[in-house]
């Protein structure tokens, strides 16, 4: 079916077509969205001059018109049709090809046939050069057997099971040869079927794009953009600590997949954090409007006339405040582009595939075993760095590398250039966390608890049972009041090198050095005072 490419009038000033050209447009780059993803496709073909139309098949389904943009070299573009159908009804598969696939399989399954039936012929023999001695056998013992020349008869049945055997083992041979190959020619037999099947199915959904094109005598270049909303990309990290060089490495991949319905071939790619599938504008404010009532009268009665109205125009206001979602371009932190170096093969559907992005150096600022002994009875080694690179760090799944083992896994945050960056590479089984209370009453917290006041001794330690000398970093807690009468106060055998980090209230931190073989002790202690009469509550 043809469809028009123009209105009527345009048609009435346009010269006939000269050419029509059926073509195809592969995907030959795309910029991947961490949601949706803009391809390109190029068509190269000598165009002579004139005016002429292009058929361009095997569109996905989902193209969309409003993302559609074309672009030409050595040509001009006139009307644009997008179709949701096939473009050409003769495109259908030639029943040349048909009939030639089903002559394939009527051949094979004659073939099939006939092996089979050579085959039971042969066993045919078998059975009955078997059934033959089983006759001999059953006559040698007759009756009739018996009264005549026994020795003659037994040379003569001998000699006839002997040549009914041999009988056997060479039809048994034969029907084996026979069968060899079988298992081959069964499964082109089903191939064949397929090829069939697969002629005779009818197409896949596709659009087409109808392009009323001028040539210009010369080869022509035709670029078509669109949008794609099924695909993506996502980061992958695997941070690399070397303890011995003090080398932090990160090493930066993507995650990439699409499901547009075609498989992408040599595609240049390339990666953007942009997000066009999200919507332009800010959120809006509305006006807040309160009001106050009188709880011994209704409620009702307390809203008549002006303040009724009042809440209504809140209302009103409220309804429009909800702008439509559009589409907007959101950046984190700064918008980044990876330009991948090689061309990429992205099949359809395929889950992800990973491509490696590039590897850079961390700083490794401190090295340090973080020790919790109110939750841990281990240190863990962390890694205290920045980002330094000219750019963020995308959130992402990273894999840990202690030394070349696998120590973990996590999810690193989106960090800005710049920004410190506190890494965990797994526990160190050789340093032994305890947090005892020496004095502590059973069911009590503390050691000693009155109507009015409670104090706790607590003793931090950690022992270096490994061969390596560490930085411990050891963080506990105190008590913290937001009440003037709840007093609160501590005392540590060894004062903490910081107190409250980040903000944290109550949080205590100590650094300093675990040599191999030692062990640290730290003694807090803490008392709470509160007004006679009043219950604390931990």
């Amino acid at each position: 079916m043809r469809h028009l490419l123009a209105s009527a009038a345009l048609l009435a000033a346009a010269p006939a077509f000269a050419e029509r050209f059926e073509v195809s447009a592969p995907v030959r780059a795309a910029t991947l969205y961490p949601q949706g993803a803009s391809v390109t496709r190029e068509i190269g073909l000598d165009l002579p001059a004139g005016s002429h139309e292009l058929i361009v098949t095997g569109l996905p389904a989902g193209t969309q018109p409003a993302g559609l943009r074309i672009s030409a070299e050595n040509a001009v573009i006139g009307a644009v049709n997008l179709q949701h159908d096939r473009a050409l009804p003769d495109t259908a598969p030639e029943q040349e090809a048909v009939e030639a696939a089903q002559a394939e399989v009527h051949r094979l399954e004659f073939s099939l046939r006939q092996r089979d039936a050579r085959v039971e012929a042969i066993r045919a023999e078998v059975t009955t050069a078997r059934d033959v001695i089983d006759f001999l056998k059953e006559l040698a013992t007759s009756d009739g057997a018996s009264s005549g020349d026994v020795s003659s008869l037994a040379d003569t049945v001998s000699a006839r099971i002997l040549q009914a055997r041999t009988d056997a083992i060479d039809a048994e041979t034969r029907a084996q040869e026979a069968e060899q190959g079988r298992e081959a020619e069964a499964r082109l037999l089903e191939q064949a079927r397929a090829r069939l099947a697969a002629l005779r199915q009818p197409p896949q959904p596709e659009a087409a794009l109808v392009i009323a094109v001028e040539g210009q005598g010369a080869p022509a270049t035709i670029r078509i953009s669109s949008s794609e909303a099924q695909a993506s990309w996502s980061p992958v990290y695997d941070l690399r600590l070397d303890t011995q060089a003090e080398t932090l490495t990160l090493q930066r991949g993507v995650l990439v997949s699409q499901a547009t319905g075609e498989d992408w071939s040599d595609v240049s790619l390339t990666l953007s954090t942009a997000r066009p599938s999200q919507r332009a504008t800010p959120s809006e404010i509305s006006p807040w409007i309160v009001s106050i009532f009188d709880p011994e009268q209704s409620f009702a009665a307390d809203l008549p006339g002006a303040r009724m109205e009042m809440m209504q125009d809140g209302a009103a206001v409220m309804a429009e405040a909800a702008p439509a979602p559009a589409a907007r371009t959101e950046f984190l932190g700064a918008t980044a582009v990876y330009r991948y170096d090689s061309p990429v093969n992205l099949r359809d559907g395929v889950d992800s595939l990973r491509l490696n992005l590039d590897q850079k150096q961390l700083p490794l600022l401190d090295l340090v075993a973080e020790a919790v002994p109110s939750s841990d009875s281990t240190a863990y080694l962390v890694v205290d760095s920045e980002n330094s690179l000219d750019e963020v760090i995308l959130p992402g799944q990273a894999t840990l590398y202690s030394d070349g083992a696998m120590v973990g896994q996590r999810q690193l945050d989106l960090t800005a250039a710049g920004d410190e960056m506190k890494l965990g590479f797994g526990a160190i089984d050789g340093i032994v966390l305890e947090r005892i209370m020496p004095d502590r009453q059973g069911g009590d917290r503390g050691l000693i608890r009155r109507s009015s006041a409670l104090t706790e001794t607590a003793i931090l330690s950690a022992e270096n049972l490994t061969n390596r000398n560490y930085t411990l970093r050891m963080t506990d807690q105190v008590p913290v009041s937001e009440q003037e009468d709840l007093k609160v106060e501590w005392t540590a055998s060894v004062d903490p090198t910081e107190v409250a980090p980040d903000g944290k209230r109550g949080v205590l931190v100590w650094e300093m050095p675990l040599v191999s073989g030692e062990k640290q002790e730290i003694t807090l202690e803490t008392s709470m005072r509160w007004p006679e009469g009043m219950v604390l509550i931990e």
